[in-house]
């Protein structure tokens, strides 16, 4: 390995010591060798660290290991800060503890980036796996190089699989550091990266994303459902507040009138999730205020209702459309109201 790494892979660490060495191996094992490991510990309490200093013991010129001061938790967002401020490669990507990588990722996205230079940053797709590491149905992340607008469909739902992903660390540094009060951070920074600089799907699953009963995601349940679908409804709100927060200061390309459009239809189907009906309503006339076009653009009215595929949502944009009521000459859009009807009728049955 070269003094200064071509890839940077920045690992967080909390309380995942029983996966951990799966996670560890998985990266010692990658058949691109000219990477380095900065793995940070976020307070684990369950030997984490003692396993992160062993593996950097016995790969002194690949593994770093760090901590936050008084080895103190402070959040996966602050963590990958804390990896990421350490790294020193061209390229970036992350992992978690408990995830896996398939040998071919590093080399792969590397491959794909070096004769992409137009490209700023790649995603991709990761398995599901169980706590044992055998294949579950379905995965995570989505291509998404249909959409016109890659920061805007990221706005309406996360579908980057972190683990899937690589950024040119240059863009990485532009963006600016992950959000520590946030911890869906990564959805944030997504949405700033596709906002800021050009992205690729890079086909092929490339890791594995273990699914278990300690997951801090949005993905698997901890709790009771409601609570914690409650939880992860504020955390996703979260998100689009700080992303509004910064459209409406215009930073990194997010204040374009139908990025802030997105933002506000996003941030009312969350507000509708937690019963807050009437801060939806502002929001849903905030969007159409801030881009008064998006009045006359029923296609992509429809992909949003359809996407959050609430039923208070579409009632509400139909008032903002106002009369006469063009909507009803469109059969995208009523086709759109009319899945959303039969698919909530059929929950409620």
């Amino acid at each position: 390995m070269s003094q200064s790494p071509l890839v940077s892979v920045c690992m967080t660490s909390y309380n995942h010591a029983r996966f951990l060495p799966a996670a560890l191996d998985s990266i010692l094992a990658q058949t691109f060798r000219d990477f380095e490991l900065v793995a940070v510990d976020d307070g684990s309490k369950d030997g984490s660290l003692e396993i992160l200093q062993s593996y950097a013991s016995r790969h002194p010129r690949v593994v770093r290991v760090f901590t936050h001061p008084e080895h103190r938790n402070l959040g996966i967002s602050a963590t990958l800060n804390l990896a990421t401020q350490n790294a020193r490669g061209v390229y970036w990507c992350s992992h978690a503890s408990d995830d896996v990588s398939y040998p071919a990722r590093l080399e792969r996205q590397t491959g794909f980036l070096e004769a992409h230079p137009e490209v700023g940053w790649i995603y991709g797709v990761a398995d599901f796996i169980d706590k044992e590491g055998a294949a579950l149905d379905g995965e995570f992340g989505a291509d998404l190089s249909h959409a016109a607008d890659l920061a805007e469909e990221l706005i309406l739902e996360n579908q980057i699989a972190g683990q899937a992903a690589m950024v040119r660390m240059k863009f990485m540094r532009q963006v600016g550091p992950f959000d520590p009060a946030l911890v869906y951070g990564d959805w944030e920074l997504w949405v700033r990266l596709a906002a800021q600089s050009p992205a690729a799907f890079l086909p092929g699953s490339v890791a594995g994303y273990r699914y278990h009963e300690d997951n801090t995601s949005r993905y698997s349940p901890r709790r009771d459902l409601q609570e914690q679908s409650l939880e992860n409804y504020r955390r996703c709100l979260d998100v689009i507040d700080s992303l509004r927060s910064k459209s409406h200061a215009g930073a990194q390309n997010l204040g374009s009138p139908r990025k802030r459009a997105m933002l506000g239809l996003s941030r009312a189907a969350y507000l509708l999730l937690l019963k807050d009906q009437q801060s939806a309503c502002r929001a849903v006339a905030e969007a159409f205020g801030a881009d008064p076009s998006l009045r006359r653009d029923l296609k992509r009215l429809a992909h949003c209702l359809e996407h959050f595929n609430s039923l208070r949502l579409p009632i509400m944009v139909v008032r903002e459309l106002g009369y006469p009521p063009r909507w009803m000459g469109s059969a995208e859009f009523l086709s759109a109201l009319l899945r959303i009807g039969t698919h909530r009728l059929a929950r409620s049955t």
